[in-house]
């Protein structure tokens, strides 16, 4: 069984746990404790720099690890509005990749844009998908700060992207326990970047089965 451990203390500090529904240093969200059917591990990946380059180095390093461990994955990211936005023709139009772009938001290196709109009391949700490359990393990195409904996720080829979009999330860990589950069922790994501007450290915390995380720490 994985053993919670520090990988590396130099700049980029990982820290793993093989139970997220133990106490541990990595992550404790509730539903980890009250719903879960199996074990999920967790790792965190945090720096000390608080800069988009150090964080860019963050994400850099774990695309490196997927790459390494998890052959013939994806990397995503998960992008959605946190506020439900009015039912107008312009927001219909822009829909979620159009009004990111309109907001001076550009992703390079992505691929297979996808998304899709949750529909409540004449308001609307948009949830979006886009595959990352390498290429990727460096403008990303200003969105998934930026936007606070972000995550990055390391998913099979197989994996259904259209049910995480039709389901969609908040944003927030400790509520996106359907998210979690979706992702982490199918083997795949969930990421959402940590840290707030008075925080000492930032980087990424990571979900996934205990297989899985094993792999991309290997």
């Amino acid at each position: 069984m994985m053993k919670p451990e520090i990988i590396m203390t130099i700049d980029l500090q990982v820290v793993s746990t093989p139970d997220i529904s133990i106490t541990n240093d990595v992550i404790n969200p509730r539903w980890a404790r009250e719903s879960l059917s199996s074990v999920l591990s967790g790792a965190s990946f945090l720096v000390t720099d608080r800069s988009s380059v150090s964080l860019a180095g963050v994400l850099s390093f774990i695309y490196g690890l997927i790459d390494k461990g998890l052959p013939g994955y994806d990397v995503w990211l998960f992008l959605g509005n946190s506020a439900w936005q009015p039912d107008t023709r312009i927001v219909r139009y822009r829909k979620l990749w159009g009004a990111l772009k309109f907001r001076g938001g550009e992703i390079l290196g992505g691929s297979d844009l996808q998304e899709s709109a949750v529909e409540a009391c004449e308001k609307l949700k948009f949830f979006g998908a886009l595959r990352l490359s390498g290429r990727s990393i460096a403008t990303v990195i200003d969105v998934i700060v930026n936007e606070r409904c972000s995550y990055v996720a390391a998913t099979p080829k197989n994996f259904n992207i259209k049910r995480i979009l039709d389901a969609g999330w908040s944003g927030s860990v400790a509520e996106d326990f359907s998210l979690c589950c979706h992702v982490c069922e199918e083997s795949g790994l969930l990421f959402k970047q940590i840290g707030e501007f008075d925080d000492r450290e930032w980087g990424f915390i990571s979900i996934g089965s205990p297989e899985a995380m094993e792999k991309l720490l290997s």
